[in-house]
């Protein structure tokens, strides 16, 4: 239903509003989730594939299929389903982490250096499987074709309002949501709070490498980006980051623990392989967002230039913006700047 209704939204007829009797069951749908009536990560990525092979395993994009695609390509399904498995192949890090806050309860370093070593390995078998989105996934088909799906209604110039959803009375509301984005991925968002690599609203610097104590950009009603899109998840994902967070202790516990090279050693080898993953990342992202957005900006140059006008549209001076409505190399640089920052040095 929720795909259905964003084809309606985004398709050729530009409509930006659903009548009640699309709106009604929607928004109650969407309630049960404990989502927003939009396209989510969760929507597209994590319930929405089928195994080729049962029998196979699920952590290999190729044994899986998109079941719902808005352009009915390869490449859209591809896109998906390697999220998917990547989801799926990290799912033991989940695990290793519970495990690690018993073994620091317990006051056992041999054994958390263990799971950390185990969770280091996860972490670089994750940086290996992203770039096989490349495999199958054109850069110009995902911007030009696929992406437009993906923008949300917050941050779209063609939905300045958002979406209306019409009660049953005549009436309604306008909804803006930010579309399906990694930052909405419950298991990045659990690695990072199990670690205790903390972030910055975007564009704001930490006054020293991992301070993030009493810094103002968190005071008051700032909510940064990443705690935005927990909006974005699955209900029980949600309330399980918020006890993670509340539980969270390795950090803590290593740097209690300074002269215990090994330990800190075992840590650290985790930030290491969460900041190549984000180099990987980050390469993704220009290939598949910045560099074809440049492509169709110097495309509009061109066209006006025929036509007489070398003037540069208000839209074409628009910086890149992602699929969750920020910058995404910058915000993506930042966080992985910021892990690179949380490493603790002897």
């Amino acid at each position: 239903m929720l795909r259905v209704a964003c084809c309606g939204v985004l398709g050729k007829q530009l409509t930006y509003a659903h009548s009640a009797s699309i709106a009604t069951p929607l928004l109650s749908v969407a309630n049960d989730l404990g989502l927003p009536p939009y396209p989510t990560l969760a929507g597209q990525n994590l319930w929405n594939y089928r195994l080729i092979d049962p029998s196979q395993s699920i952590s290999e994009p190729s044994n899986l299929l998109a079941q719902f695609t808005f352009t009915g390509t390869d490449h859209e399904s591809w896109f998906y389903v390697v999220l998917a498995a990547m989801e799926a192949r990290g799912a033991p890090v989940i695990c290793l982490a519970l495990h690690a806050f018993q073994a620091v309860d317990e006051d056992d370093g041999l054994t958390l250096i263990e799971h950390l070593d185990q969770i280091a390995i996860h972490l670089k078998d994750l940086s290996i499987a992203l770039p096989r989105m490349y495999e199958r996934c054109d850069p110009d088909v995902f911007y030009n074709r696929i992406r437009p799906f993906l923008t949300g209604s917050k941050p779209s110039t063609k939905m300045p309002h958002g979406v209306f959803y019409e009660d049953e009375h005549g009436g309604g509301t306008w909804q803006q949501c930010n579309g399906p984005t990694a930052a909405q991925s419950s298991l990045w968002q659990f690695i990072d709070l199990a670690l205790g690599v903390r972030h910055l609203p975007t564009g704001v610097v930490a006054k020293a490498p991992g301070d993030f104590a009493e810094h103002p950009a968190l005071s008051g009603k700032s909510v940064e980006f990443l705690e935005q899109m927990r909006e974005y998840m699955p209900g029980p994902h949600r309330r399980f980051l918020q006890r993670v967070a509340k539980e969270a202790n390795i950090r803590a516990y290593v740097k209690s623990h300074p002269t215990n090279m090994d330990l800190q050693a075992a840590y650290n080898r985790c930030l290491d392989c969460l900041v190549a993953f984000r180099n990987k990342h980050v390469q993704i992202i220009s290939r598949y967002i910045v560099v074809p957005s440049r492509k169709a900006q110097q495309s509009t140059l061109v066209m006006n230039n025929h036509q007489g006008d070398n003037k540069v549209s208000k839209e074409a001076k628009t910086a890149v913006t992602g699929t969750g409505g920020t910058s995404p190399v910058v915000f993506l640089k930042q966080v992985r700047d910021e892990t690179v920052s949380s490493v603790l040095r002897a």
